[in-house]
């Protein structure tokens, strides 16, 4: 096995000074919008861990992340800059290891963490995904020498599998790896089977978690096998275009979440997906191990997506992490990412032009989200709270219109708030069936109906759709503010204050 050869500080650490600081600017203009927001108020309201656990009953996932967040918000502070400062430790974090211990070129890291996923989208935005990508990464390290480390790899996979459901699927390809590299060494069996015990408690304690979603969620899977069909397979093998392919429709608004090949027929994408896919693995095939890692984490990622249809490229993000991991273990078999030796010359600038012309698409990806979040508010939660607070409206009675709005407003102001959808007090949306019908109440049926409107004579209203208010029989409607241009679609947010005749 090769030996990993750390990259010395004076390269690592002016590159790491330069991200550093374009991470905290970058974090410091980024307003929190719904899937942030939701995490940091379930941990906020909850009075414990094991009420972070229930709190999370319709989320889907696992609570590593949510437990860490409720740590920071009653030990620390739940203001959200104090969640942002601690994402950006843990990206950060990410960035040094793999500056320091990737067996990659100073040219394709540099290009790899200016990219759309570390620039953007695992950075200023905070989710679960940067720790996730840390311990991947902790775990690549440890994997340069597995009889000393078997134990602390399978520490690291269990932390893996409390983070998120894909990297349980990352930490099933890391126990084969393991599997392969055991057999017949053993001496290596004791520690390999205390190791499996670990890997087999956190997929099983994931794989319960992600099970007991209760059946009025939104967000539950397609019955049976109907989702195993065509079109849901080409949609799920398109996921793995949309994972290195990351160029966004550069001139919608509401471009989060998108990318420019999305516009091209699903079939198309498909077979481009397919094609990206062999070409990753003329990278590997040299290594058995970390195609025994590769193979399995990237179909179980497919499949997920076949299953789901689920979209978002911080979901198909993972095709590349995965792929720059698999990298790294080809490494310890003396496979390198642009092989010199024994390759022709077409070949050779094949891959050459592969693998650049993938991190320069992420560079530009990564280049234009941040200048764009720079210029233009993620969310307008954080622009509306802030005229609230400046003109003392936030000590008046509050409604909030646009369930799924809520949660970036509540975390800005800093407690819970009254949902006219569903004429209660709540911080994180519930994804129940009820609570997002297809076609949503008018504003003055849920304000007619509401006792809590009804008990006070005057109140605001904040609401995320852009519909004209006429005054009625019981109220009248001073519209005092409106906040529009956000990135996210349906956070921009509109004022009034509401008289009761």
């Amino acid at each position: 096995m090769v030996k990993l050869q750390t990259t010395p500080f004076k390269y690592v650490l002016p590159i790491m000074l330069l991200y550093s600081i374009v991470s905290l600017v970058g974090m410091y203009h980024h307003e929190l919008f719904l899937e942030e927001a939701q995490q940091l108020t379930i941990a906020r309201n909850s009075s414990s861990i094991f009420d972070v656990y229930k709190n999370m009953l319709y989320e889907g996932h696992v609570t590593l992340w949510n437990s860490l967040l409720f740590c920071i918000a009653h030990y620390i502070s739940a203001r959200p800059v104090y969640m942002q400062l601690f994402h950006l430790l843990v990206i950060n974090g990410t960035v040094f290891v793999f500056l320091r211990y990737a067996p990659f070129t100073l040219p394709v890291k540099a290009l790899v963490i200016f990219g759309g996923y570390f620039l953007f989208v695992y950075s200023v935005v905070c989710r679960n995904y940067a720790l996730g990508i840390l311990l991947l990464f902790i775990c690549c390290i440890l994997m340069n020498n597995p009889p000393k480390n078997m134990l602390r790899i399978g520490a690291v996979l269990v932390l893996m599998c409390f983070t998120h459901l894909f990297y349980v699927f990352a930490a099933i390809g890391i126990f084969a790896y393991l599997l392969f590299y055991t057999i017949g060494k053993k001496e290596l069996y004791r520690r390999f089977a205390v190791l499996t015990s670990l890997f087999l408690f956190g997929v099983i304690c994931a794989f319960i978690e992600s099970r007991r979603m209760p059946a009025d969620s939104i967000l539950h899977a397609s019955p049976g096998l109907s989702w195993l069909n065509g079109h849901n397979i080409c949609y799920g093998i398109a996921c793995i275009a949309r994972g290195f392919i990351t160029i966004p429709p550069v001139h919608q608004q509401h471009f989060w979440d998108k990318q420019l090949i999305q516009h091209l027929p699903t079939i198309a994408n498909a077979i481009l997906g397919l094609l990206l896919f062999i070409v990753t693995i003329l990278f590997l095939y040299n290594s058995k191990k970390a195609m025994l890692f590769y193979v399995p984490s990237i179909m179980l990622l497919t499949v997920f997506f076949v299953m789901s249809g689920v979209s978002g490229n911080r979901y198909f993000g993972l095709y590349f992490i995965f792929f720059i991991v698999a990298l790294w273990l080809a490494y310890y078999d003396g496979v390198t990412i642009l092989p010199t030796r024994n390759v022709g010359f077409v070949k050779k600038w094949t891959l050459l032009i592969c693998i650049y012309g993938l991190l320069i698409n992420q560079l530009f990806t990564g280049v234009f989200m941040y200048c764009r979040d720079m210029k233009q508010p993620f969310s307008e939660a954080k622009n509306t709270v802030s005229y609230l607070r400046t003109n003392r409206l936030d000590k008046l009675p509050m409604l909030i219109d646009g369930y799924n709005a809520g949660p970036s407003l509540s975390a800005y102001l800093g407690g819970k708030v009254f949902y006219l959808d569903i004429d209660q007090f709540g911080s994180f949306c519930v994804w129940k069936d009820a609570y997002f019908p297809q076609q949503r109440r008018s504003l003055m049926d849920e304000i007619t109906s509401s006792k809590y409107a009804n008990s006070y004579k005057e109140f605001i209203l904040v609401t995320n759709r852009n519909d004209k208010l006429n005054d009625s029989a019981a109220y009248s409607f001073n519209k005092l503010a409106s906040f529009e241009g956000a990135i996210i679609e349906g956070e921009d947010y509109y004022v009034y204050k509401a008289v009761r005749k």
